[in-house]
C-alpha cells in the first residue's frame, strides 16, 4: 500500500485544486437530478477509501473502509433500505464489518440522498458528502469534498452488465475525507483519498452470474473504474473501465482490457474460492493489484443473505512508460453470492 505519510501527501495535492464543474450536458444520467433516490428495483450509494493519522501519541495509523447503503423496491409495502460497513485495520491487519437494514419510507431529498439505517447515516450531492457509522471498537464520522467533475459510467451513464441487465451508473472518483475515526476508545483525525459510485436499474442479481470490479487512485493523480462480468458459471463474458486523467478527463474502455487471477483465497466460512492479486491489461499498460489482506470477506448469509469480498488493496504497474503506484478497492462478487 502506499504509505500513510504518501496518502495524507496525495490528498493535500487534491485538495489545492480548484473547484470543480458538475457534468452537463444532454446525457442519460443527469447530476445533480440523479443523485436522489429512484423509483429502481436496486440501487446503491457506495463510498471506498483510505485514511491515515496520527494519535495524541503520534503513532500512525492506516485504514480502508468501505461503506454502502442499498435499496431495495417491491419486496414489501415500503423500501428495504441495507447498509454494509467494514473497517480494515492496516495496523493490526484485522477486517471488522456489520450489516443493518431497515424499511422505511423512501427518502423525499431532491438533487442528492439522505439514508439512514438506524444510527448509520449518508448524506449529500455534487460532490460534497457526510457519513457517520460504527462497528465494535470503530466509529468513523467523515466529511468529503470532490476535486474533480462526476464521471458518466459507459454510454452517458449507462452500462450493460451482461444477463444481470443494464444500470445507470455514475462516480466520484477524487473524493478528500476528512474527519475522526475512533479505534478502540483513541479518536484519531484522519484524511486521505477515498470513492464514491451511484448505481440503479433493474438488476438481476439473484440470475447467478457476479462480477469482478477495481477502483483505482494512482498517486500520479490518475484513476481508473474496471469491471469484469462473470456468467453463472464463473468465466468472464463482457468488461467495460473508464481511466480518468488528473483533471477529470474521462477515456471509456470497452472490450480492451483483461484480468489474470494470480493467486487465490478459499474462505472456510463460506466455502468461496476468490482470486487473490490480479494482473490487469489495459490500454497503455498493466497494473498488478495486491490485497493488504487476503481476507476481507463480508459474509452476510445469515442476515442479508448474501456474502462477497470487498478489500483494500495496493497497485502497482507500467501505464504510457512509466512505473506507477497507488491505492485502490476490489470487489468480488462471485456467481451464487446473492
Amino acid at each position: 500500500m502506499i504509505p500513510g505519510h504518501a496518502v495524507a501527501g496525495h490528498a493535500a495535492a487534491l485538495m489545492g485544486r480548484a473547484a470543480p464543474q458538475l457534468a452537463t450536458g444532454a446525457t442519460a444520467v443527469q447530476l445533480p437530478t440523479d443523485e436522489a433516490a429512484h423509483h429502481a428495483p436496486v440501487e446503491w450509494w457506495y463510498f471506498n477509501g483510505h485514511l491515515a493519522g496520527t494519535d495524541a501519541a503520534g503513532h500512525l495509523h492506516c485504514y480502508g473502509f468501505e461503506y454502502v447503503t442499498f435499496q431495495f423496491l417491491g419486496l414489501g409495502p415500503a423500501p428495504l433500505y441495507v447498509a454494509n460497513f467494514a473497517i480494515t485495520d492496516l495496523d493490526r491487519k484485522t477486517f471488522s464489518y456489520q450489516a443493518r437494514s431497515a424499511s422505511q419510507p423512501a427518502p423525499t431529498k431532491k438533487d442528492g440522498f439522505a439514508l439512514h439505517t438506524g444510527d448509520w447515516s449518508m448524506s449529500g450531492g455534487s460532490g460534497t458528502d457526510v457519513f457517520k457509522a460504527a462497528l465494535p471498537n470503530y466509529s468513523l464520522d467523515l466529511r468529503l469534498q470532490t476535486t474533480e467533475p462526476a464521471v458518466l459510467e459507459g454510454n452517458d451513464g449507462i452500462v450493460s452488465e451482461g444477463a444481470m441487465g443494464t444500470s445507470a451508473y455514475y462516480s466520484w472518483t477524487s473524493l478528500i475525507p476528512r474527519g475522526t475515526l475512533v479505534d478502540h476508545g483513541v479518536p484519531i483525525k484522519v484524511v486521505g483519498i477515498s470513492w464514491m459510485d451511484h448505481q440503479w436499474g433493474a438488476m438481476d442479481l439473484e440470475g447467478g452470474g457476479g462480477w469482478d470490479w477495481f477502483s483505482v487512485q494512482l498517486s500520479n493523480g490518475d484513476q481508473y473504474m474496471l469491471a469484469f462480468i462473470r456468467n453463472p458459471a464463473g468465466r468472464i463474458v463482457a468488461n467495460f473501465g473508464t481511466r480518468v486523467s488528473p483533471t477529470g478527463q474521462a477515456e471509456h474502455m470497452q472490450g480492451t482490457l483483461t484480468e489474470r487471477a494470480l493467486g487465490s483465497w478459499h474462505s472456510a466460512a463460506s466455502g468461496f474460492t476468490y482470486g487473490s492479486g490480479w494482473h490487469l491489461t489495459l490500454p497503455g499498460g498493466t497494473l498488478t493489484i495486491t490485497p493488504d489482506l487476503r481476507d476481507q470477506e463480508l459474509d452476510f448469509r445469515s442476515t442479508t443473505g448474501n456474502v462477497y469480498w470487498e478489500g483494500d488493496v495496493s497497485v502497482a504497474g507500467r501505464v504510457d512508460g512509466s512505473n506507477v503506484a497507488g491505492v485502490g478497492y476490489t470487489e468480488l462478487n462471485p456467481p451464487g453470492g446473492f
